[in-house]
Formats: structure tokens, C-alpha cells, sequence
């Protein structure tokens, strides 16, 4: 990652990480201020903001609510027991807004008097991806007067369906751009796939076949998962690297530099769905989980930042961990955006959802041979604790099979596929989306109360400045938006 613009991936670290009372401190600015700059420019520091959006603040929050996390020290514990105010969102919407999109639709203009069709599918690509995460978020977000401060100095809050809708065109429009074969290679400045069009085409579809998924259109996101993402080579990626305040994975950041006793996982539920000691153990006569376990998390205080389970958090550079015993959550590791994993879990729930056992199974197959061979395991973890992920067949589905607990067919089949969803998205915020969208089928149990979050709270930086941000009451973090009702 050194050919990241240094400079600005500090200051957005800075801005996600700075906070000792809230997640973030409050600032009062627009979401719809862009700035020139030279096109690749914009799209570099655009990439930089991305990997902030989808890893940071937003994304250790989703991982609490989701149970994949235990807030455990300061405010992390009032986090972790649903106590938020709109300022706990200020620093990350102002990313997702003047961080990603705002330069990603200057990006647009400058490069369309110049026809760089190429740089431009990648700038929409980008767009839809921010917008749809902080739709999935938040509901009804500024989307068709966003990013036009002169016009529309207090942009409006679209239905959270209409933005989803716009999502679709604007990665058509992307798949379009980036098809043609039309436009100047961006080269080591796009920091995910130095300017491939065909990877950048590919993530698309798998961003297609999310939002599909995001909105009930199963056969559209059986379609468009086709398309995407079909081999782990083509992952986008984060790159991490050795450096604090430049380079770091940025849960590393926060885990071990800035808050080392603010987040573990003692009391999660995650990391005992996949510990093969625990009662909730999900593993059975075809299925190891114990290397994804031990890569995911650490056990009984064996860092030494919680007593019972925490993140991963080793790496060579800093803990001698040795090579390949870097954690999920180690400094230098790469962090998942969209993935070939995520592609096929998609196919697999869309396939099930629209009755389709065969296509559904044969998907969660090719997931669990991609795992038996190490899938995204660190490979000191794979021989030190073996994996097995053997393919399922119909019988393990049926009444008294492995993988049934008193269910139809099909059902058993969407429960272990929602299953292997959520301890594959751990960290990841489409866990969150998950857990909401299907009506906590995972069955968490509240930490506190009787429901779990639906949403975020609109920024109190947006309430200052915008008129049109509707009107929230605390009571709101538990209604379901508009496509989870």
C-alpha cells in the first residue's frame, strides 16, 4: 500500500480513530462539499476513504450489534448496550459523503469531457457501493441531490427503495462504461485493481447481486451473481501494511494502538458458533471450524487485552506471531470489500429463497470447497488445526439429517446457509444487514431490552446543516427500514 497517498490515508484514520468519548467527535460540515483535484488523485484518496467507510467506526459498531464483538471499556460498553446518539455518526457519514462520494462524482464530470469511459465505470462502481451502505444503514439518505452543494444546498432524503433502485442503474451504467473498452488505465492509483476492467466489472455484479439481495429480488441477484465475482484472485481487497497512522488494518489501529481494552468478544456469540469447546459449536462430522476459529479470534486471554474471547489481532512485525500466524485482525492484513465468498453465499440464499435446492446446495458447495482448500484462512492456521468443510448432500437436509433441527427441507437449507453467512462476514458490515434483514433469524438474544438495532441514527453533524435530514427520536434505532419491514 505504499503507493497510497500517505498524507491523506492519515488524516482519514485520524478522523476515524481520534474520538475518547464518542466513536468519533462531532464536526459540522456538509456531506456535499467536493474538491478539484487531478482525476487520479480523486480516485485515490476516494479509495482510501472507502477502506475507512467499510472498515472503521461503522463497521465495529455493526460487529457489536451483530454479536461479533463485545463493547468492553468507556463508551464502547453504553455502544455495546445500545446507548447512541445521532454524533456517534458524524465522522463516518462525512467520509461516505465527501470522502467517497462527492470526489467520485467529480471523478464523473471531469472524465466525461474526456471520455474516459473506463475511469468513470470505476467511479460509479465505487458510488453505488457507498451509497448502498449507507442506505442499508441508515434508510433514506440524500441520493438524487447529492453531491451538488450550489443547487441543492440542503439535499433531500430519498426513500431508502429509490436509492436502491438508483443503485442498480448506476452500476449498469458502470458495467457499460467499463465494457467499452474506451478510457486511460489509472494504473497503481486504483488501489483495488490498478484500472482491470473486467475485475472492476466483476465486483460490480457482486455489488449488483448484494443490493438484489439487500431488496428481496432473488432471480436479479441470482443473474447478477453469474457475473461477479466467480475466483478468489478477484477479490477486492484492502492492503494493509506495517505502518501506524498509514497503513494499518485499521481495526489493528483501534484494537491494539489507540483503544486496547475498548472492544473483545467475550460475550459474543460469533466466536462460539465457531469455537469447537462451546456449546454453541456449529461445527459436525463434515465440518472443522477450528483453524477459521482460531485465525478469527483468540482464546482465554492468550493476547491478553480480555479474559474469555478477542480478535485476532497478531502479526509478525509486532507480536513475532510468524509467518502465516497473522490474524484476521493482524496490522498488515488484507481486508475483504467484495468477495468470490460473498458472491456464492448470495447465490446460495437467492437459489434457496426462490425454491431452487439443487442451485442453492451446489453454491454453498463451491463456497466449502473453496474453504477446504484454505478459503481465506491464514495458512499457518490451516496446518496448525486442519480444516474439513466436506460438501453437503440432499439426505444431510432431509427430516433427521445432519444439518436439520425439525425443519422443511429448504428450510434447513437457508438456516445453515444465514449460519455460514454471518461467521463468514464477521467484521464485515454486510453481517449487520444480514442479522436485520433477516428478521434475526440467526436468533441473537438482546444484550439489553427486547430488540435489536434496525438502524443507525441520522448524524447530528446532517440535523445542523441540512433541513430536509428527517426527524428522529432514540426510539427509531429499533424500527426496521423501509426494505426490512
Amino acid at each position: 500500500m505504499k503507493r497510497i497517498n500517505i498524507f491523506i490515508y492519515t488524516l482519514l484514520i485520524t478522523l476515524s480513530i481520534s474520538s475518547c468519548k464518542k466513536i468519533v467527535d462531532g464536526v459540522n460540515v456538509s456531506p456535499n462539499s467536493p474538491t478539484d483535484a487531478p482525476s487520479d488523485l480523486l480516485l485515490n484518496g476516494a479509495q482510501v476513504s472507502s477502506i475507512v467507510l467499510y472498515e472503521g467506526d461503522w463497521a465495529r459498531l455493526s460487529g457489536m450489534w451483530s454479536q461479533s464483538f463485545t463493547g468492553a471499556d468507556r463508551q464502547y460498553t453504553s455502544l455495546n448496550n445500545y446507548v447512541t446518539t445521532s454524533g456517534d455518526y458524524d465522522n463516518t457519514w462525512s467520509t461516505a459523503y465527501r470522502g467517497v462520494i462527492a470526489p467520485c462524482k467529480l471523478i464523473i464530470e471531469k472524465e466525461t469531457v474526456t471520455n474516459n469511459k473506463l475511469v468513470i465505470g470505476i467511479a460509479q462502481v465505487m458510488m453505488a457501493q457507498a451509497f448502498g451502505t449507507v442506505a442499508d444503514l441508515f434508510g433514506d439518505v440524500p441520493f438524487t441531490e447529492a453531491g451538488d452543494p450550489v443547487t441543492y444546498p440542503a439535499p433531500k432524503f430519498d426513500k431508502q427503495s429509490t436509492v436502491y433502485a438508483g443503485i442498480q442503474t448506476l452500476l449498469d451504467n458502470a458495467i457499460t462504461n467499463l465494457s467499452s473498452g474506451v478510457g486511460v488505465n489509472p494504473g497503481s492509483k486504483d488501489i483495488f485493481y490498478s484500472g482491470s476492467a473486467s475485475k472492476w466489472i466483476k465486483a460490480a455484479n457482486t455489488l449488483k447481486a448484494r443490493f438484489y439481495l439487500h431488496t428481496k429480488e432473488y432471480s436479479k441477484a441470482i443473474t447478477a451473481s453469474a457475473s461477479g465475482i466467480n475466483s478468489a484472485s478477484d477479490n477486492m481487497m484492502a492492503k494493509h501494511g506495517t505502518a501506524y497512522n498509514s497503513d494499518f488494518n485499521l481495526y489493528y489501529s483501534f484494537c491494539v494502538y489507540d483503544r486496547d481494552s475498548y472492544m473483545g468478544a467475550d460475550d459474543a456469540i460469533a466466536p462460539r458458533l465457531l469455537d469447537p469447546a462451546a456449546v454453541k459449536y456449529r461445527g459436525n462430522s463434515k465440518t472443522n471450524e477450528e483453524a477459521r476459529f482460531n485465525y478469527l479470534y483468540a482464546k482465554d486471554g492468550y493476547i491478553g487485552y480480555h479474559s474469555t474471547y478477542e480478535l485476532n489481532i497478531l502479526c509478525d512485525f509486532d507480536w513475532g506471531s510468524g509467518a502465516g500466524f497473522d490474524g484476521f485482525f493482524g496490522g498488515s492484513t488484507s481486508f475483504p470489500l467484495v468477495t468470490f465468498e460473498e458472491n456464492k453465499l448470495i447465490l446460495a440464499e437467492a437459489s434457496i429463497r426462490n425454491s431452487d435446492f439443487p442451485t442453492a446446495l451446489a453454491a454453498l458447495n463451491a463456497f466449502r470447497s473453496y474453504m477446504n482448500a484454505g478459503g481465506y484462512i491464514g495458512e499457518g492456521y490451516v496446518a496448525s488445526y486442519g480444516i474439513q468443510y466436506d460438501p453437503y448432500v440432499d439426505a444431510d437436509f432431509e427430516t433427521n439429517g445432519m444439518e436439520n433441527f425439525g425443519l422443511a427441507k429448504n428450510a434447513a437449507l437457508l438456516n445453515e446457509i444465514i449460519e455460514e453467512r454471518y461467521v463468514t462476514f464477521v467484521g464485515q458490515l454486510e453481517q449487520f444487514n444480514d442479522v436485520r434483514r433477516t428478521k434475526n433469524a440467526i436468533g441473537l438474544i438482546p444484550v439489553t431490552g427486547t430488540s435489536i438495532p434496525q438502524r443507525f441514527l441520522y448524524p447530528q453533524s446532517e440535523i445542523n446543516t441540512n433541513v430536509s435530514t428527517p426527524k428522529l427520536v432514540s426510539s427509531d434505532l429499533f424500527k426496521a427500514t423501509e426494505v426490512n419491514q
